[in-house]
């Protein structure tokens, strides 16, 4: 708990140091402010903002600028410029010395480095914020390379990750924009996705089921795993060589086909998420290698995706409705895989996607990238708040990557060629008498319980009618609208009162009293007239149509 409190401090100096002090206070970090913020501390130009968290967050370290690394890949969830800015942040730090890293090898296996390898590179040839690769042979000869986790990141992490929770929950409840955007959630997901990251087995298994899907495959090479040298701490995996394949010079200087590698490089990549539903989740060209005989070769399986059969459908789908420039279908098919967190104004929805199928429309296939296409979309989400599952982010992340590295090796390189054959076949396989016969059987079961349960419900419903009631719930946004009409049909209500008891009280004291007023009476009569207009006026005035801005 103490190394709880001395990190929230540290946050909290972190953040005002870079003027961020009042994401501090709706962080809850108040207490620990260095002196109590003024009205002008508290005001930070918005366009300078996202540079300055990111420098934050780098000097915070490992956990949060995983958190930024995760931010740049979500414009389903935040603005370009904060994406843009998260993603200068680099996960490379300095390596840690070789003695600790040969101490954690030895704590795993109960033997010396020099004991389990015929020969170990102690400079590193990768160095990251949770752990570092070294170079390797094993006695047998075969090369490999050797990851190992840097010692105390995990205890690290863990503190992180429970103070995030903490800090994202008051940025929730005192931010509505966080708490649209579900930033709770968010931090949860991260956290679940970073402990994986902290495992090594996780990113062997990943492995091998990948080299599993492509085992006989002609032109692929997947790295198989040494489990002898292998724990959650140390991953030995076999050693991949060959060109960089965003190096040009190189492919062209070795003769390689450019057009046919960029096509078969990306029929790898797109055939992991059509027909195994497990893909390389960040396929940059440094995890891809041209081998001497042209087989590619992929490395680094830190972070895979997974899609089911029934989102590889939908995603399908959509593929397909953009092809067409479909824009009742692409709404359909968008609002089927993110369903819309509150209230959602469809025609708005559909005059946005109208935008991009018309800009799609009459364009050469060549000249439309796919990442203009996805942040259009994304843009969308944003705007009407739609719930997009984090593996289809992940996916859209993935093809932009891939297509990206097309374009690179290839500048005609166009992915919808690639694409459409997967998506086509896919829809087919969905509207094969099989596959609807299984839909129609699911349908019917789901129709059969509902009838059985329904009964069930409605006695439910009655008895909850019965014993008190049922609770609505409204929101303040919704009723605010309500309340105000109230107090202004209370105000004139009053104010009718008012003049009908004016009107009374005066006529009763004209009629009982005229012989004593004598000359008084014309002025009151006068007075009287005058207040009467003025509430009449009132009432006019306050009873005339309103119309309610949008807030």
């Amino acid at each position: 708990m103490a190394g709880h409190l001395k990190r929230y401090r540290e946050i909290a100096r972190v953040l005002t140091r870079h003027g961020l002090h009042a994401i501090a206070v709706q962080a809850g970090l108040g207490r620990w402010l260095p002196h109590q913020p003024t009205e002008r501390d508290l005001e930070v130009e918005r366009d300078k903002l996202p540079g300055l968290l990111v420098d934050t967050f780098e000097e915070l370290g490992t956990t949060f600028i995983k958190l930024g690394q995760l931010i740049s890949t979500r414009p389903d969830i935040f603005p370009a410029p904060y994406c843009q800015a998260f993603a200068r942040l680099t996960d490379s730090t300095s390596p840690v010395p070789f003695e600790q890293m040969a101490a954690v090898v030895h704590d795993d296996f109960g033997a010396t480095v020099e004991q389990l390898f015929a020969w170990f590179d102690p400079v590193p040839v990768a160095t990251a914020s949770i752990g570092q690769a070294h170079r390797a042979r094993l006695h047998d000869g075969r090369s490999v390379v050797v990851k190992i986790r840097k010692p105390g990141v995990v205890q690290e992490v863990h503190n992180d990750l429970e103070i995030l929770k903490n800090l994202a929950g008051h940025l929730s409840r005192n931010s509505q924009l966080l708490s649209d955007m579900d930033f709770a959630g968010l931090v949860e997901e991260f956290s679940r996705s970073l402990r994986a990251e902290l495992d090594y087995l996780t990113e062997a298994r990943a492995c091998e089921e990948i080299g599993d899907h492509f085992r006989g495959a002609p032109g692929v090479h997947i790295p198989w795993v040494d489990w002898e040298t292998t724990t959650s701490r140390v991953l030995t995996m076999e050693e991949l060589s060959g060109i960089r394949i965003d190096d040009v010079d190189a492919l062209d200087a070795a003769g390689v086909d450019r057009p046919d590698l960029a096509r078969r490089a990306v029929e790898v990549l797109i055939r992991m998420v059509f027909e195994d539903g497990v893909f390389h989740a960040d396929p940059h060209a440094g995890n891809l290698f041209v081998e001497r005989d042209g087989t590619i070769g992929l490395i680094d399986f830190g972070m895979v995706g997974r899609i089911s059969p029934e989102m590889r459908g939908q995603f399908a789908r959509m593929v397909m409705a953009l092809v067409r420039q479909d824009t009742d279908g692409l709404v359909r098919i968008l609002l089927e895989i993110a369903p819309p967190r509150g209230a959602l104004d469809r025609r708005r929805m559909r005059t946005e996607l109208a935008r991009i199928t018309s800009w799609l429309d009459g364009r050469a296939l060549a000249d439309i990238h796919l990442d203009r296409v996805a942040n259009q979309i994304f843009t969308v989400v944003r705007h009407h708040r739609l719930s997009l599952p984090p593996e289809v982010v992940q996916l859209f992340r993935m093809l932009i990557i891939v297509d990206g590295l097309g374009l690179k090796i290839d500048p005609g390189f166009d992915i919808t060629t690639v694409l459409h054959p997967y998506a086509r076949r896919l829809i087919e396989e969905q509207l094969s008498p099989r596959q609807m016969a299984a839909r129609l059987r699911d349908a019917t079961l789901t129709a059969a319980q509902l009838g059985v349960d329904l009964p069930s419900y409605a006695r439910q419903l009655l008895d909850r009618i019965d014993g008190g009631g049922v609770d609505v719930t409204i929101r303040t946004a919704e009723i605010e609208p309500l309340v105000g009409r109230m107090e202004r049909t209370g105000d004139r209500v009053v104010a009718a009162l008012v003049v009908a008891a004016m009107i009374t009280g005066g006529t009763n004291v004209l009629v009982a009293y005229r012989d004593r007023l004598g000359r008084f009476a014309g002025p009151l009569v006068a007075g009287g007239g005058a207040a009467l207009t003025a509430g009449s006026a009132y009432l006019a005035w306050t009873g005339r149509p309103r119309h309610i801005r949008p807030r």
